[in-house]
């Protein structure tokens, strides 16, 4: 069943009445745009995927919402094939929310091609933008309901006085000035107050019911709501009616008993009372929802589970441990059935994970869908009738699939979130992208895994997979993993030979392996605050370069911020530009002995030390710009790298070169 802010209200205790009655839930959503996974590497934990998605995430917003209701009912004797097979009876209400922000201030992203798409599959455009249901977080709800409030009390203390005013007052004087911060008539306005006067006066001596006063912005409905307080407040009494047109007009009747006020107060409470239940919208839905704390299904859900918190609850939190939290405090039983496919008994019959190929693989054995009742027989779907996104379709068809996919388990349906099968899926959240920790457990900590077999390489844009294997050949089958065109990550099988690779692996120009923890420390830097970052890149150069005294000017700082290494591509590696000599095997440094201290420091840290000051060409003492001149510069340079690849006892330390101090006179000079 669509449902629009046309016959929200109606359908309303209805939904909730679904909720209530409901075993468990399907849900899937249609957005505005999909937050880019570019910024997602295989290998980052799922912490690092989730403070990204916060990070890099537009507004888009959720505009339709698909909520199937499934109930599960011990077989019944009306049911012979049921009782026979003593199968529980299954039945669904399926509602399909159309959901448009309410209000000038409201503000969201569109994503070009996610708009295409979802016009490409029908969807209606004009009655999400006509008859879209409006939505408020909790707090924008709170406010809402604070103003409604005050004003009904402002309103109903306005009435108690003007009967005891009628009670003790006298009648004002025509002119007289009740109120001190009354607005001046400017000139322009007086003909039509004076107008209006004129009207209410002939219409008190009129036997009409009532005076339509149109016509009027709301500056000037101000000053004849102003002139009627000060001259007829004890003969008519006022209220503000819309027009055919959506133009608001003033209503002006004879005075009303203090009684006849009251109950027409309440009638308009009552208006707008469904007006705030409108205007809060599908957030009613969502809140129901959380209260019922049952079993929610979701395909692949983790971007339906954050847009939905965010765009009808609260803000994501910064820290992930608090998203966690908040997604239980309103989501206390969650299963993803994308993660549900990485089961090995079911991978084995289920190739694909996507949706629609996740069914045709469980509508057959070894699998079974039990049959599904409609309990709006006006409103149900049909998977020989497909509306591949639509959301309400799409919930449907995901709870067949939850249905079919644990028929492998025999579970019990009327009592599957204890089921001891399902427990190991519960509240885990399938993260597209990674490797091994692929999900986001909700209940406790993810495991760790070691990244000790895992490197991150960068290399020439014309490589290709094969180029990349064929470098790591000397040790084993490997996995590659790409990032873009001149990075991607490579996993050993044999994880033995993972302390050789640094040591080992073969020069090629343009060529850079480094290990896990320094492409971890290399993150940092692309992801810290640039103060931040300049600092922890500086300060190993300073402390150990800069003598006491010395002062580092500003071009000197500038140049080394520039350096080489500092060059990054999108996903934060680390090229070579044109010109520069790339071909360095490893991160580490091949120049310097290192000192007590510095062996002690973690190895993630070495990596700055050579992005900062040191390159192939720099050892050598000539500039990385300036290729040798002659043959025979050549073979000298070349006999020089050939000694420092082969030095066997450097062990990836510094080497103090001594070099002729050049002085500046000033920094045009340098």
């Amino acid at each position: 069943m669509d449902i629009t802010k046309q016959n929200f209200l109606e359908q309303l205790p209805s939904i909730r009445e679904a909720i209530q009655n409901a075993t468990f839930f399907a849900m899937d959503c249609e957005f505005t745009g999909l937050a880019s996974d570019r910024t997602i590497f295989p290998f980052d934990t799922p912490e690092e995927v989730y403070l990204k998605m916060v990070e890099n995430s537009p507004p888009y917003i959720i505009v339709q919402f698909g909520l199937c209701a499934f109930r599960v009912e011990p077989p019944g004797e009306e049911e012979e094939n049921e009782k026979k097979d003593g199968q529980p009876r299954v039945s669904y209400q399926c509602y399909n929310f159309y959901c448009y922000p309410k209000g000038r201030t409201n503000v969201f992203s569109c994503q070009g091609e996610s708009m295409r798409f979802l016009a490409d599959n029908g969807f209606d455009f004009n009655r999400l933008f006509r008859e879209g249901l409006s939505y408020a977080n909790e707090t924008e709800e709170q406010r809402y309901r604070a103003d409604l409030k005050d004003r009904q009390a402002t309103r109903a203390a306005n009435i108690l006085a003007a009967a005891e005013s009628d009670l003790t007052e006298e009648e004002p004087k025509l002119g007289e000035v009740n109120d001190v911060n009354m607005i001046p008539v400017p000139p322009e306005h007086q003909q039509q107050v004076d107008d209006t006067a004129a009207s209410i006066e002939e219409f008190l001596q009129s036997d009409r019911q009532e005076l339509i006063v149109g016509s009027c912005n709301a500056f000037q409905r101000k000053l004849i709501y102003q002139m009627i307080e000060q001259r007829y407040q004890r003969k008519v009494s006022t209220s503000t009616v819309s027009l055919e047109n959506n133009q608001k007009a003033i209503k002006v009747e004879r005075k009303r008993s203090t009684e006849e006020e009251q109950a027409l107060d309440e009638q308009r409470r009552t208006r707008e009372n469904d007006d705030l239940e409108t205007n809060v919208g599908l957030s009613l839905v969502l809140q129901e929802l959380a209260k019922a704390r049952k079993l929610i299904i979701g395909h692949n859900m983790l971007l339906d589970l954050f847009y939905v918190l965010r765009q009808f609850f609260k803000p994501l939190p910064a820290d992930y441990q608090e998203f966690k939290k908040l997604t239980k405090e309103y989501f206390p039983l969650l299963l993803d059935t994308k993660y549900l496919c990485t089961n090995a008994e079911i991978k084995v019959n289920v190739n694909s994970s996507v949706l629609a190929h996740v069914y045709d693989a469980v509508s057959k054995a070894p699998f079974s869908i039990p049959k599904v009742h409609p309990e709006l027989p006006d409103y149900q779907y049909s998977v020989d009738d497909e509306k591949k996104h639509e959301a309400g379709y799409d919930a449907y068809l995901t709870g067949l699939c939850f249905l079919g996919l644990v028929s492998k388990f025999k579970a019990n349906l009327l009592q599957l979130p204890k089921d001891p099968n399902l427990k190991h899926y519960l509240n885990r959240i399938f993260i597209t992208r990674l490797t091994d920790v692929n999900y986001i457990y909700l209940n406790g900590k993810e495991p760790t895994q070691t990244r000790e077999h895992i490197f991150y390489a960068t290399f020439p844009e014309t490589w290709r997979t094969g180029d990349i294997q064929n470098k790591f050949k000397p040790f084993g089958p490997v996995h590659v993993s790409w990032l873009d065109n001149t990075s991607a990550f490579v996993a050993l099988h044999n994880r033995s030979a993972a302390s050789s690779v640094l040591k080992m692996i073969g020069y090629h120009s343009g060529f850079k392996v480094y290990n896990f923890a320094q492409f971890t420390q290399m993150k940092l830097q692309v992801y810290m605050p640039s103060s931040f970052a300049i600092h922890i890149t500086l300060k190993p150069f300073l402390s150990t370069h800069v003598h006491a005294g010395c002062n580092l000017s500003f071009p000197l700082l500038f140049v080394l911020l520039q350096r080489p290494g500092a060059k990054r591509g999108r996903n934060g590696s680390s090229s070579a530009g044109p010109g520069e000599d790339a071909g360095v095997r490893s991160a580490q440094p091949v120049n310097q002995r290192p000192s007590g201290e510095e062996k002690g420091q973690k190895e993630g840290q070495k990596i700055e030390r050579p992005q900062t000051i040191t390159t192939a060409a720099k050892r050598k003492g000539t500039d990385e710009a300036t290729p040798p001149t002659n043959e025979a510069d050549k073979d000298a340079t070349a006999a020089k790298d050939d000694e420092h690849d082969n030095d066997e006892d450097n062990g990836g330390g510094w080497r103090t070169v001594k070099k002729a101090r050049k002085t500046f006179t000033d920094n045009n000079d340098w």
